[in-house]
């Protein structure tokens, strides 16, 4: 591994992360774990970046299968190694490669993705950087149209949004026949602005169960639902 790199240490895994591409977030952690309950199946990771998702879905589901994309070469070499690594890794696969370009033999029981979100903004120096966290290289409506290429009749996804971009991914999605059945804000704490939204949906239109969710209280202590949903990876959270 490059020594610029840095590990982030779960109960069952590590993963090198940062340079090329992004450090794993609080809050891609808690949608990793979120998304995990509800993964099933052959699964499928777009965007994968360092891996985080793919392992988090491995580790909390032993059923299944997740094949990872990620269009940069230098960060899907990064996933690779931490998959190697992975005490899953004979259930995990990176491809690297565009997901428009992507035709499997299989459609998926499961897709989730914490995808680039930044439209019509400056371009990042670093081009690794630049296409995690920039919408050129995968826009909303392209991801509403890969699920709907690549996803089973009966299967679900899964993804996280700020919310402007996520109205941009829902009219993208309708268009498809493709439904949001679940949201739950992300806040750092009760008196803070939404910082994320996770969304769940599936080919079934229903109505949509909402939800919150507070990383921390307004003290700065971790929230009992995010404590929770994190005890399985967390070490800092006893099992």
């Amino acid at each position: 591994m490059a020594e610029s790199r840095s590990p982030f240490e779960f109960k069952q895994f590590s993963l090198y992360h940062g340079n090329p591409g992004l450090k794993i977030s609080t809050e891609a952690c808690l949608f990793g774990a979120w998304a995990s309950q509800k993964a099933r199946g052959h699964c499928l990771d777009i965007g994968t970046g360092c891996g985080l998702l793919a392992s988090m879905l491995a580790q909390a589901n032993t059923s299944c299968s997740v094949k990872a994309l990620e269009i940069h070469p230098e960060v899907a070499k990064v996933a690779s190694e931490n998959f190697n690594n992975n005490p899953f890794k004979e259930r995990l696969q990176v491809i690297q490669t565009d997901v428009s370009e992507y035709n499997p033999d299989i459609k998926f029981d499961y897709i989730c993705s914490n995808p680039p979100f930044f439209t019509n903004h400056l371009a990042a120096s670093d081009e690794a950087k630049h296409m995690a966290i920039h919408a050129d290289h995968l826009s909303p409506a392209d991801l509403a149209k890969a699920i709907n290429k690549l996803l089973q009749e009966s299967g679900e996804f899964a993804v996280l949004y700020p919310a402007d971009v996520l109205a941009l991914f829902e009219q993208s999605l309708k268009e498809k026949g493709l439904y949001i059945n679940e949201l739950q804000h992300i806040h750092s704490n009760p008196s803070s602005p939404v910082l994320r939204i996770m969304a769940s949906g599936s080919r079934e239109k229903s109505s949509v169960k909402e939800g919150r969710i507070n990383i921390k209280t307004d003290q700065g202590d971790y929230t009992p639902e995010f404590i929770e949903l994190l005890r399985p990876y967390y070490i800092i959270f006893p099992s």
